[in-house]
Parts: structure tokens; C-alpha cells; sequence
């Protein structure tokens, strides 16, 4: 059956019952703005993922009162059971017997709409501590400043994915809560209708849990070696997909294979001991429990037997001794499975995070120049003079290979080690806070995201107009209108875009942000010269009033420049500082 899309007005597919019955604690469709989780050298694995499970306490605390109601109304059923036998059909009293029900019902209808908003609660908040967890992760390690910044790696995957999932474990104040109040509600209940039944309870159960924890002890310390093995083979496999260019290159592949063989082996290995640990825990928590409620049946029976207890209430300490085993497990399976994955993944995620700048607790910043709107840039290579950009100039830079990709290496990193120094109106990049936010660079191997092209080119305070701007300016017109329009997908990576075209869409990006200083290392290698020369009579009306470096050896490019230094030197035919060729040529416009 095909649904309109307007049949249901929440869009959550839902039938023609319920369609119109109210949504409440929806989520926003686009995630809020976060601070990130502040770390120190002092913190601990166990005190950090306690920050993170208390940090959603306006989710948190609602939905375990709700999961407190839940487990009550779960003890309540047996309960009014057996006050219903003792008092209406033992009676013959058929109003009684409506009244308790009706009672029933109600109880019945609580317990299942407590459950449904607690775990509606817990959802949302987890979702909101795991987009918290990854901006956390996506600035200190993926954007980390500073001498202390490392460079990613694949294992980031496995933090971003597995360890921030685990760590996330907020409904750990959630249902675990509700659960061990039933186990109190349980015990509560059985002391009133036979107290030495309450008193074997209230003094076994506490024992029961903590053997159950005794028995984790083992298992939470193998959780983090088998995680920490399983991201590392995922980080292998990333960097190897990443650099198998590289690796064919040089004929590594043998040996490439051969070391992600170990790693997977080792990895696989540690799977097996660590199921096989889950597997004995499971199998000795759950007979220590199932020992426990046999017992407390065996006690409700005989003391049945000896006219100690009606028969409601026989039925009400069997049932509610039923009813003792599920919060009891669960407790051991959600509370303490949990809690030992949580704390392995938190130590991971801590171990990334500290060290970094960026996750240290927000301080006033050093009083450091500020740079102007278009500042003066300038290059310090060990074997040429500095090169100068003034403001609003666009200077073409040409090297090789590998001198271009270390020019472009230090500017987007300003704090790396290597010949090239760079500064901004006089100070050190590094010295600068607002060094990122001044010079923007555009790599030559550009990722794009997947979504649609307008999911690419969205950036904070980007208007409208400079988007569409940047999109001509990169002559991305044609294959916009030939895919359908700025919605139009361009799958994972760009994979439904040409080398060319997804060229041009980063190219686009970069130039939608506007930046007082822009960097574009070969923007067009894999465009045909017609769009060549198309961007490059467009591309200084764009950057009109911004100062622009292009490093690039394309004489398209070159052309829109207002000065060419050439790197290779001055011997070979190349440009010279003043825009000439070694030939005599004219100086570029």
C-alpha cells in the first residue's frame, strides 16, 4: 500500500489508528549547536564517562522516574492478583471482582505508556551524548591546533563509531534505576504479605548483584584489549584503502596484506575470548539468580503448605518472585555488561583527547595580535627569499611537486615542522588563535561529503548569494543543471560526479568561504582547459578585495594573477618573481 506522504502530519509512517495522536520529546531535524566535553591530564576513565552519563540530566531524570513507574506497575500485577482472588473470588463478590479489574487495566496502561515515553527519553538523550561525544572527538583529534595536535588516523573510525556508542551509555541512570527500584518494590511487597519472605529477600538480593559484579571483573578488563585490537585492525584497513595507490606503487602489497592478515587474526582471536567470557558470565549470573528465586518459591510454597499464607497471597509471593528474575538479570546485563564496555571505550576516547589542546578546559586566550579583515601574508622558505602577499593581491606560486606540497602542507598546518614558515601581519601562524578562521586551504585531493550538492557547499553564516557566486565562479553550472539541481545527490565521496566535476564542487567551497586569505593548491588538474580558462577569467572577480595564493603551474591560472613567483628558479624558461619569462616575455595583467 502506497502512503501519502501527507497521510501522517509527524511523517513517522504510522496507520490510520494512530496518525493523528500527538508526537511529544520529538527531536529537532537538525542537531544544536555543543560544547564539547572538557578533559584533563587528572582525568579518569571512570570520571569522565560519569560526565558524560550526567551531562543529559534533563532527559535522563525524567525517563528513569518514568522506568521507576514501569518496574513498580510490572511487581503490581502479581500483587493485585492475589488481592483479587483473597477478596473477590474467594468472596464471590462480583463488584470486587470488576473493581480490581479495572485496577488491573489501569495498572496495566501505566507500565506500558511509562515504558514507551522512558525509552523514547533514553533514546534522545543518547542520541544527544553520541553527536556531543563526536563534535568533541571531530575538533580535538580531527582539528586539534597546536605542537600536541596528532595527525588522524583510521582508528579514528573505530572511536567516532564503536567506542563513542559504548560510551554513551546513558541508560545506565535509566532503566537500571527502575530495575533495581522494582527489585525493591518486590522485596517491600513481600515483607507485607509474609515479612520473612521480605527479609530473605531484601538481604539476598544485594548479595546476588554483587556476586554477579565479581563475576564481570574479568570480562570488563578483556573488553578493552579485544576493543582496543578491533579498532586497531579497523584503522589498518582505513589507512590501507586510503594509501593503496602508494602501497601498488611500491610493490607492497604482499606485505601490506600480510600485516593486515596478523592484525585481523589477532583481532578475531580476541573476539573468541571475549565472547567466551561473556558466555561464563552470562552462564554464572544467571544460575546464581535462578538459584535465588527458586529458593524464595520453595519458601513461598512451604509456607503456603503450613497455612502461613492465603491463597492470594501464595500467588502474589510466587508471582512476585517471577517477577524478581527479569529486573535482576537485566541489571546484571545492562548495568554491568555495559558499564565495563563504557569504561573501556571511555579510556580509548580519554587517551585521544588528552594531550590536545583543544581538550583542555576553556581558558581566557593569550592576548595575540589581531589580524585585520585582509591581511598581509607571508612565506619564509629556506632556500628563497620570503614571499609576500599583500592584501587583496592574487600571487600564482609555481615549484614542484614537492615543494608545492609542502607550502600547501604548512599553511593548512601552521604549527608543523619544515621549511616553510608562514605569518600573518608580522607574527607566526602558530602564534595565532585566529589563524584558521584568516587563511582557509583548499588541498589539492578535496573530500566531498555525502548528501546533495547544496549539503556541500553549507556553511555557517554562508549567504545564499555567496554560495551561488562561488558555484559560478567554479563554472559548476552545467553539471548542477544536468544533474537535476543543487539537491541533486552526489552519492558517497562524489561517486556520482566526474573527476572534473568534483573538482569544481570543491573548488566551489572553497571559494564560498569567503576567506580573507585563500589557498588553492592545482584547483582544476582534472578540468578540460575550456572550463579551465572559464574559471580563470572568473576566478578574480570572486576573490575581488581577498588576497588568494595559487599554487598551480596552469598557465590559465597563472594568467589571472597580479604576480608569478616562480620556485624553480630563474635558469629554465620559468616565471620570475616579476611575472616575465626567462625568454623576456611580458609581464602578466
Amino acid at each position: 500500500m502506497i502512503v501519502s506522504p501527507t497521510a501522517d502530519p509527524a511523517e513517522l509512517g504510522r496507520g490510520r489508528l494512530t496518525r493523528w495522536l500527538p508526537v511529544f520529546w520529538q527531536a529537532p531535524p537538525d542537531p544544536a549547536a555543543v560544547v564539547p566535553f572538557s578533559v584533563t591530564e587528572r582525568t579518569s576513565p571512570v570520571r569522565f564517562l560519569l560526565g558524560v552519563i550526567f551531562s543529559v540530566k534533563r532527559f535522563t531524570v525524567p525517563a528513569a522516574l518514568l522506568a521507576v513507574l514501569w518496574q513498580v506497575g510490572e511487581a503490581l500485577v502479581p500483587v493485585v492478583m492475589g488481592v483479587a482472588i483473597d477478596r473477590a473470588l474467594a468472596t464471590g463478590d462480583a463488584a470486587q471482582l470488576g473493581w480490581w479489574l479495572v485496577v488491573l487495566a489501569g495498572v496495566f496502561l501505566m507500565l506500558s505508556l511509562a515504558f514507551r515515553f522512558a525509552a523514547q527519553l533514553a533514546e534522545r538523550a543518547t542520541e544527544a551524548v553520541q553527536h556531543r561525544l563526536r563534535a568533541t572527538l571531530s575538533r580535538a583529534v580531527l582539528h586539534g591546533d597546536g605542537a600536541g595536535a596528532r595527525a588522524p588516523d583510521g582508528g579514528v573510525v573505530s572511536l567516532m563509531t564503536n567506542d563513542v556508542t559504548r560510551l554513551a551509555a546513558v541508560t545506565l541512570t535509566v532503566f537500571p534505576v527502575g530495575e533495581f527500584s522494582g527489585v525493591v518494590f518486590i522485596a517491600v511487597s513481600l515483607l507485607v504479605i509474609h515479612w520473612p519472605l521480605g527479609v530473605v529477600v531484601l538481604a539476598g538480593a544485594p548479595v546476588v548483584v554483587w556476586e554477579m559484579g565479581r563475576l564481570s571483573g574479568r570480562l570488563a578488563r578483556d573488553s578493552r584489549v579485544y576493543q582496543t585490537l578491533l579498532a586497531e585492525t579497523v584503522g589498518r584497513a582505513t589507512d590501507l584503502v586510503a594509501g593503496y595507490r602508494v602501497v601498488k606503487g611500491i610493490g607492497a602489497e604482499a606485505e601490506a596484506s600480510r600485516r593486515y592478515r596478523d592484525a585481523s587474526r589477532q583481532t578475531l582471536d580476541g573476539a573468541y575470548r571475549n565472547v567466551g567470557l561473556l558466555g561464563r558470565f552470562l552462564t554464572g549470573s544467571a544460575s546464581i539468580s535462578g538459584v535465588f528465586v527458586a529458593a524464595i518459591a520453595a519458601l513461598a510454597g512451604w509456607f503456603a503448605v503450613t497455612g502461613q499464607l492465603s491463597i492470594g497471597g501464595l500467588i502474589a509471593a510466587v508471582g512476585l518472585t517471577q517477577a524478581l528474575l527479569p529486573p535482576m538479570r537485566m541489571l546484571a546485563m545492562n548495568a554491568v555488561l555495559a558499564w565495563a564496555a563504557a569504561v573501556a571505550s571511555s579510556g580509548r576516547i580519554l587517551h585521544a583527547l588528552q594531550g590536545t589542546p583543544a581538550s583542555a578546559p576553556h581558558q581566557p586566550p593569550a592576548q595575540t595580535p589581531q589580524t585585520p579583515a585582509v591581511p598581509v601574508v607571508e612565506l619564509s622558505l629556506a632556500s628563497e627569499d620570503a614571499v609576500r602577499i599583500e592584501p587583496g593581491e592574487m600571487v600564482g606560486l609555481v615549484a614542484d611537486d614537492r615543494v608545492a606540497a609542502g607550502i600547501a602542507a604548512a599553511l593548512l598546518d601552521p604549527h608543523a615542522d619544515g621549511d616553510v614558515r608562514i605569518s600573518i601581519e608580522g607574527t607566526p601562524g602558530r602564534s595565532l588563535d585566529a589563524y584558521r578562521s584568516t587563511v582557509v586551504v583548499a588541498p589539492h585531493h578535496a573530500t566531498l561529503f555525502s548528501g546533495t550538492i547544496a549539503d556541500n557547499l553549507t556553511l555557517p553564516a554562508a549567504p545564499a548569494r555567496l554560495r551561488d557566486a562561488a558555484l559560478r565562479a567554479a563554472a559548476c553550472e552545467d553539471f548542477i543543471a544536468t544533474a537535476g539541481g543543487i539537491d541533486a545527490e552526489v552519492g558517497e565521496m562524489g561517486n556520482r560526479l566526474s573527476g572534473g566535476q568534483r573538482q569544481r564542487l570543491a573548488l566551489a567551497r572553497a571559494l564560498a568561504t569567503d576567506a580573507p586569505a585563500l589557498v588553492l593548491h592545482d584547483p582544476t588538474t582534472a578540468v578540460d582547459s575550456v572550463t579551465e580558462q572559464t574559471i580563470a577569467s572568473r576566478l578574480r572577480e570572486m576573490r575581488h578585495g581577498r588576497s588568494t595564493i595559487l599554487i598551480t603551474s596552469s598557465p590559465a591560472l597563472l594568467s589571472a594573477c597580479d604576480r608569478v613567483v616562480d620556485l624553480h628558479g630563474q635558469d629554465n624558461g620559468e616565471l620570475d618573481d616579476e611575472g616575465r619569462d626567462g625568454a623576456g616575455g611580458v609581464p602578466h595583467d
